[in-house]
C-alpha cells in the first residue's frame, strides 16, 4: 500500500512539475532593471531579477520547473542511467544570475573589477549563456555524497549525457565535467551559440 501511494505521489509531482513548466515558459526579456547593477557585470538576465539580492558565490535554488521541457526529461533520464550504475547524482547548480557568472568569472582573473581575485579557474565566459536562459538550457551536476571529488562518476556522466544527445562540457578544452547543456536547436528556446 505505501509503495503505491509513493507511486501516486511521484507520479502526481512530475505532472505539476511539468504544468508549471507550460505555463511558465516566457521568454527572457531583452532588458531587466536591477538595482544596484555593476555594468563591468555584463547584463542583467530575468535570474537577476527573481532573486536580486542573491548571494553571487552561491548558486539560486535549484528547481527543475525552471529548466527548459526536454532538458528535464534528459537530465531524468541520465540520473537513472547513473543510479543504475550505482552513482548518486544531484544538480548543483541550474539557474544562474549574470552577477553570480561575473562572480565566476572573477575568481581567476585579479585584474577583474569588483570580484577579481587569486584563485580557482571557473568559468571562461562572462556570459551567463545556458544557465542564464529562461527557460534554462544547461545544469551542472555532481555527485551527492562525494561533491566534485569522484573521476568516475564524471566519466560515467559524459557518456549518459552524449547518449541523450547533450553537450558536455568535460570534452571543451577547459574541461568543465560538471555542465550538460542542450545542443543549439534543441529544446524550446531553440539555443543559443556560446564560442568555447
Amino acid at each position: 500500500m505505501n509503495a503505491a501511494l509513493v507511486v501516486v505521489a511521484a507520479l502526481g509531482a512530475l505532472l505539476l512539475t511539468r504544468r508549471r513548466a507550460s505555463n511558465d515558459s516566457s521568454p527572457a526579456t531583452a532588458s531587466v532593471s536591477v538595482t544596484g547593477w555593476n555594468p563591468a557585470w555584463g547584463t542583467p538576465n530575468d535570474w537577476d531579477a527573481r532573486y536580486p539580492g542573491a548571494d553571487p558565490s552561491r548558486p539560486i535554488p535549484y528547481d527543475a520547473a525552471n529548466l527548459d521541457p526536454v532538458l528535464r526529461d534528459k537530465v531524468s533520464a541520465i540520473f537513472l542511467e547513473l543510479e543504475q550504475l550505482g552513482y548518486d547524482p544531484r544538480v548543483f547548480e541550474g539557474a544562474r544570475t549574470q552577477h553570480r557568472q561575473a562572480w565566476l568569472y572573477g575568481s581567476s582573473r585579479p585584474e577583474f573589477p569588483v570580484y577579481g581575485r587569486a584563485g580557482r579557474w571557473l568559468t571562461g565566459t562572462l556570459n551567463a549563456s545556458n544557465h542564464g536562459a529562461n527557460p534554462v538550457r544547461a545544469v551542472d551536476i555532481i555527485s551527492r555524497s562525494r561533491g566534485w571529488e569522484w573521476p568516475e562518476f564524471y566519466v560515467a556522466l559524459g557518456k549518459a549525457a552524449k547518449a541523450q544527445g547533450l553537450t558536455w562540457g568535460g570534452d571543451w578544452p577547459k574541461r568543465d565535467s560538471v555542465h550538460v547543456e542542450l545542443k543549439s536547436g534543441q529544446g524550446m528556446g531553440g539555443g543559443l551559440k556560446v564560442t568555447r
